[in-house]
């Protein structure tokens, strides 16, 4: 350890001659008794542990005495800033030699050396203390605490934090390229990180922040107030939400903002009792997928259910009816179709299937289902029937409707349908069952002059 050598006993004679008692004696015990060690031995071993803790410590370490001059420097801190052994040849330096010779290898930046020397002795003999981080010209991140000493001086410590630094400049740009939001809460709920991002997409005004990052009941009442969680009391929409956290699970949903965006919500808790949460607009994504789902059970000329959701709704209408509650079945098969294909060609007849459609969805209740089976076919699916009288009123209804010409193309077109109709659970509560039915019932429809309805 260099400046070792300065710690020593002084062993000046005495006026009184050896073994004489005097005054420098008198100091000595004087020192002793004030620094709290009953002998020299206790002193020795004192300083040995001092010296231990220097050599030990996990970085550099440096003392400068009130005037200024270096009166112990690790070797750990000669390592970390590359002091070469000749700035130690004539002993320890002070700390303005030590100063000029960083400026002089560039050590701070370029500029003129006297100034960049004069500048940091001005702020040095303020006396104060001061942590900062100093990158030096290889690279390393260096950081620097220094603590004044109640009798003059200082000491100063030297850390490489450069890997740990490396680490947080990776979070940092991976923050900053994160394609969604994020956010860290510690343990008490506190914020403790929230990229731009996040803010962007939630619509956080500057206010939000404006005393340091908000905790997260002060988020949630924040959204609370603004509506973004819909109509409700405040007070309880938080309360709700902390609860909620306080369990610390983990849990992924898609929120729908009031502006309409739709985001996917992920929260993952941490170790320390803390989570991350992120938050990913997925707006385009879910409606391609609703589309997507939307094409899968609906017919694309009509829009209107296909078989495939016919049959889901059926299911669905038919497990009702085996706890009692009526439904029924109308099959439609439209008359004197083919002939508009023939003579007003087939996109006549698309705009035609496409206004039946339209007058079937008007023709019946919300909670009824109506869909194209293919071709001219179409099925209605009525739930809620409490009398026979139900069926029937909806039947007539749609042959009127069918039979009032069709404004198609500058001409008016008149076709008309035949209904076959099956109920459960009067007659089965099977859906194939049901389906045979109904489409028998529709061929004695047909054969019993078009433009009517049976029942099976």
């Amino acid at each position: 350890m260099v400046g070792k050598s300065n710690l020593k006993i002084s062993d000046s004679e005495t006026p009184g001659g050896e073994g004489a008692t005097g005054d420098n004696e008198v100091s000595a015990l004087g020192v002793l008794a004030d620094i709290g060690l009953g002998s020299v031995d206790a002193m020795v071993e004192h300083i040995g542990l001092l010296e231990a803790v220097v050599d030990n410590f996990p970085g550099g370490i440096s003392l400068f005495d009130k005037n200024l001059q270096m009166v112990l420097c690790n070797e750990q801190q000669k390592r970390l800033l590359d002091y070469p052994d000749e700035l130690f040849a004539d002993g320890l330096p002070s700390l303005e030699q030590l100063f000029r010779f960083n400026a002089e290898r560039g050590e701070y930046g370029p500029g003129d050396v006297e100034q960049q020397v004069s500048e940091r002795m001005t702020k040095v003999k303020r006396m104060e203390a001061h942590q900062y981080e100093r990158e030096r010209p290889n690279g390393t991140i260096v950081e620097v605490r220094g603590v004044p000493l109640e009798g003059g001086g200082f000491v100063t410590t030297y850390l490489d934090v450069t890997e740990q630094r490396q680490r947080v400049r990776q979070l940092e740009a991976l923050l900053d390229n994160f394609p969604g939001g994020i956010s860290l809460f510690d343990k008490h709920l506190n914020m403790v990180l929230c990229n731009d991002r996040q803010k962007n997409l939630l619509d956080y005004p500057d206010e939000l922040f404006s005393d340091g990052l908000p905790s997260l009941e002060q988020l949630f009442r924040f959204n609370a107030e603004r509506g973004e969680y819909g109509p409700g009391n405040v007070d309880t929409l938080v309360k709700e939400r902390l609860v909620l956290a306080a369990e610390r699970q983990s849990h992924a949903y898609d929120r729908v903002r009031p502006n309409g965006k739709v985001l996917e919500v992920r929260g993952v808790p941490l170790e320390d009792s803390g989570f991350v949460t992120t938050y990913l607009d997925v707006t385009d994504q879910r409606q391609n997928q609703a589309l997507i789902a939307h094409m899968a059970h609906h017919d694309m000329l009509t829009e209107l259910p296909n078989r495939l959701l016919f049959h889901d709704r059926l299911d669905q209408a038919l497990a009702r009816a085996r706890r009692g509650h009526k439904m029924a079945l109308l099959y439609l098969d439209l008359d004197k179709f083919k002939p508009v294909n023939d003579t007003y060609g087939h996109a006549a007849g698309d705009a035609l299937l496409k206004a039946v459609a339209d007058r079937l969805r008007h023709a019946v209740r919300e909670t009824d289902t109506v869909a194209r089976l293919g071709g001219d076919e179409f099925a209605i699916i009525q739930v809620g029937v409490n009398e026979v009288s139900d069926i029937e009123h909806l039947a007539r209804r749609v042959v009127d409707e069918m039979r009032t010409p069709f404004p198609i193309e500058g001409n008016d077109i008149e076709i008309g349908t035949s209904i076959g109709i099956a109920m459960a659970p009067d007659n089965g509560t099977d859906a194939d069952e049901l389906i045979r039915k109904a489409d028998a019932a529709v061929y004695v429809s047909k054969t019993s002059g078009r433009g009517t309805f049976k029942f099976c």
